[in-house]
């Protein structure tokens, strides 16, 4: 089965000097979990101290395993969010991340999380799905890269690239999603151009000399 998890730094005092060492070590870990299929999305949400994921599991006693466990960072990780899903679709996400590094210079795009949901008493989300899939796959831009049903509620999450923010607006209006609430549009980082940042020692841009 499909999950969907929010994991958050529990930095309590450590330095950043010492979160990107530990980092690194996560980045390895990260980057064979994507080898080896575990997972379909990582990001690094813009700004904040939280990661984000799409894995496969067929046992939950997983999440303890890799929490509690195996994960480098697992003494200043909190999972925040472990939910089920239901595929809508998903594009093949890491060979067209990997191409979009090459091409970001270029032809720079924004990466997005788009969190929607309908009023849960109207169930009105077994309708509209299919509608919902169809109409985002049919999208050539803005890129739909996946779209994600949350097993038992009536919200789903859109992982989305585009190009500036008429596109968010552009699917936040199609007619399948008329009635439903935007909870969420958060910023993204593709977890391996974040991991590079990190191995060549992560470091905010030195101020300017004081007077300027």
């Amino acid at each position: 089965m499909l999950y969907f998890s929010r994991m958050l730094w529990k930095l309590d005092g450590m330095s950043f000097d010492s979160l990107w060492k530990l980092e690194g070590k996560e980045a390895d870990a990260a980057e064979d979990s994507i080898r080896n299929g575990i997972v379909s999305h990582l990001y690094k949400l813009c700004a904040q101290p939280c990661v984000i994921s799409v894995g496969n599991t067929t046992r939950l006693e997983d999440f303890d395993l890799y929490a509690e466990g195996i994960l480098p960072m697992r003494e200043h990780l909190t999972f925040d969010e472990v939910w089920a899903l239901e595929e809508g679709f998903c594009i093949d996400v890491f060979p067209y991340l990997e191409q979009r590094r090459v091409e970001m210079a270029e032809k720079p795009r924004l990466l997005h999380l788009m969190q929607v949901a309908w009023d849960p008493r109207s169930h009105r989300m077994e309708e509209v799905w299919p509608r919902l899939v169809g109409e985002l796959g049919s999208l050539h831009e803005p890129r739909v890269m996946a779209v994600y049903r949350v097993a038992g509620q009536q919200r789903a999450l859109i992982f989305v690239d585009v190009v500036d923010a008429a596109g968010l607006n552009a699917i936040a209006h199609l007619p399948s999603l008329a009635g439903a609430e935007v909870e969420k549009v958060e910023g993204l980082r593709d977890y391996i151009g974040f991991a590079q940042d990190v191995r060549r020692g992560y470091k905010p841009p030195d101020p300017p000399p004081s007077g300027q």
